[in-house]
């Protein structure tokens, strides 16, 4: 989150002040673990012309302090088992308030279980100050939003997951040669098979993956890496 406040312009904000006053400010409260990220969400808010009435670092609190500040909206920057386990409580006692929820890109999150969350706005948690404004802003209409940028993300997670139950092992190798940029002959000498096995192989990969240039293969591989990395990695 700090990159997009980082990034955050004079112009931004004062946009975002100007949709802000047209509706109202939207009152908030925030919840996060992480006392600087609480501070530069409650600036940026700020900033876009919205208030915050709270600032909580865990969940014991937030149904006393919901009763007591009566915000337009939540958001709720945590672990997602923990922010289900909110939300679920929350909507249990008050429907009317709107949740926003920011995830981590490491979050264990498909987008069946996307559709299943019950809050208003979703977004990443390297999302840029424009999109928790906009995000802010949506909900203080009454619409839903989602970041594009998750929705992007789950998009290539799940075609890597496809891509990695369609090849075989073999096919794999090659895929992974092509996306070290290695050209036929040089895969056939390191598989120890023939220029025309490689080809047979690249033929079946582009069919399975529905793919139609090496480019394109060895992007979906950096895809699949990528995402194989452990957070702590990236």
């Amino acid at each position: 989150m700090g990159r997009g406040i980082d990034r955050t312009s004079s112009l931004t904000a004062s946009r975002a002040n100007s949709h802000a006053h047209a509706a109202g400010p939207a009152r908030l409260v925030v919840v996060t673990r992480h006392e600087l990220i609480g501070a530069g969400i409650e600036s940026l808010l700020q900033a876009g012309g919205h208030r915050v009435l709270a600032r909580l670092t865990h969940g014991d609190d937030l149904l006393r302090c919901v009763a007591s500040n009566r915000p337009h909206a939540l958001l709720l920057n945590m672990v997602t088992r923990e922010a289900v386990r909110l939300i679920s409580q929350l909507r249990a006692n008050c429907r009317s308030i709107a949740i926003i929820l920011m995830l981590e890109e490491h979050d264990v999150i498909t987008a069946a279980s996307l559709l299943e969350l019950d809050v208003e706005g979703i977004l990443l948690g390297a999302a840029c100050a424009t999109s928790l404004l906009n995000c802010v802003e949506s909900v203080r209409h009454k619409r839903r939003w989602v970041d594009p940028d998750l929705l992007r993300h789950l998009a290539l997670a799940e075609a890597t997951v496809r891509t990695a139950m369609k090849l075989t092992q073999r096919e794999a190798d090659v895929a992974n040669l092509v996306s070290h940029g290695l050209h036929n002959k040089q895969i056939a000498r390191e598989l120890h098979v023939a220029e025309g096995t490689v080809k047979m192989h690249l033929h079946h990969i582009y069919e399975k993956l529905h793919l139609h240039s090496r480019t394109e293969l060895a992007l979906s591989v950096a895809v699949r890496a990528e995402d194989d990395l452990m957070p702590g990695q990236r």
